[in-house]
């Protein structure tokens, strides 16, 4: 009899010592990112990184190879990982159940923080003779490299001002090869945060080029059709040898569902973001120039998880009413 009791009591304790150890153990969040070729990939395996560093006796999270944004958005709805990789365009219009979405809103989805806002250029020769956007009604613009994201935005932005260049779709060589030779006046390219990508600089090396600029009317215009589409003002001399302009942005960044993750897991997951920068920008250089709050504060288009909101607040950061999540209004 005794000895009945004496097992069943190491049992016991067996039983609650593993409990113990399971409920301080960190919790498992699956990160979906994008191709292991992408840059993309090589920032959200340095989040990784910094967030398990940072708080990795609260969470474990394991990054993940996926078909990028919307592959996530899917996996995401399946409940195969807690948060994901994407293009603000595309959360948004998944969020709305617009577009490529018409019919499949996913109104639970929250964002998280920005990591990549791209600087989207419209840059035209110098002696095409275009000063403004409307000038480039009926002449060869090249609104992206074929096929792209910044194609698709640049194509939606012209309709909604209605302004018809003869547009010229091609590859991004011979998008550069018809800009240098005058073939097309211009083009459209997504850059670094705030900077012109490579492409474009080494173009202005044998080419004088203008940047095109939006003016607030025009913005007005293109937010009231396309309320996911983002914008910044850069200072003269700001990008070398540019006046002030205001451009286009096309923000990367991480996104989930308001029930993928708890309050807890995503204020800690944001501690690690902002207060472990250095595995990120190692990996990620152009990370270093963002003001990761108040950047994703103003930037993100969809409400914010209610963890993300409470953390924000928690740093000083003011968080405008359209990102305030239902759950916590």
């Amino acid at each position: 009899m005794f000895k009945r009791h004496w097992l069943k009591g190491i049992a016991l304790a067996l039983i609650l010592s593993n409990v113990g150890a399971a409920q301080g153990a960190p919790e498992r969040i699956a990160f979906g990112a994008t191709a292991l070729s992408s840059v993309h990939y090589t920032y959200s395996a340095a989040a990784t990184k910094a967030i398990n560093e940072k708080v990795g006796d609260k969470l474990e999270v394991t990054v993940m190879a996926t078909g990028g944004a919307v592959d996530n958005l899917q996996r995401i709805r399946r409940g195969q990982i807690n948060f994901g990789l994407g293009t603000y365009a595309t959360i948004y219009q998944a969020y709305k159940g617009i577009g490529k979405f018409e019919g499949q809103a996913n109104p639970k989805l929250r964002g998280l923080w920005v990591h990549s806002p791209a600087m989207q250029a419209w840059v035209v020769r110098k002696d095409s003779g275009i000063k403004n956007l409307q000038d480039l009604q009926g002449k060869p613009f090249t609104p992206g490299q074929r096929g792209s994201a910044t194609e698709q935005l640049v194509i939606q932005m012209l309709e909604a001002l209605d302004i018809k260049p003869q547009l010229t779709r091609m590859s991004l060589s011979d998008a550069v090869d018809a800009l240098k030779n005058g073939r097309t006046l211009g083009y459209a390219k997504a850059g670094g945060t705030a900077s012109l990508d490579g492409t474009t600089l080494e173009v202005l090396a044998t080419t004088p080029l203008n940047n095109l600029s939006f003016t607030p009317e025009q913005v007005e215009q293109i937010r009231t059709k396309l309320p996911f589409i983002s914008f910044q003002t850069l200072k003269d001399g700001q990008i070398e040898g540019f006046p002030a302009f205001t451009t286009p942005v096309q923000v990367v960044g991480e996104f989930t569902t308001s029930d993928g993750m708890t309050e807890e897991q995503v204020m800690a997951l944001l501690e690690g973001i902002v207060d472990n920068p250095d595995p990120q920008v190692a990996a990620f250089p152009s990370f270093g120039k963002l003001d990761v709050m108040q950047d994703s504060v103003d930037l993100i288009s969809i409400p914010l998880h209610a963890g993300a909101v409470k953390f924000y607040r928690s740093r000083g950061i003011e968080v405008p009413e359209r990102l305030v999540p239902p759950e916590i209004k």
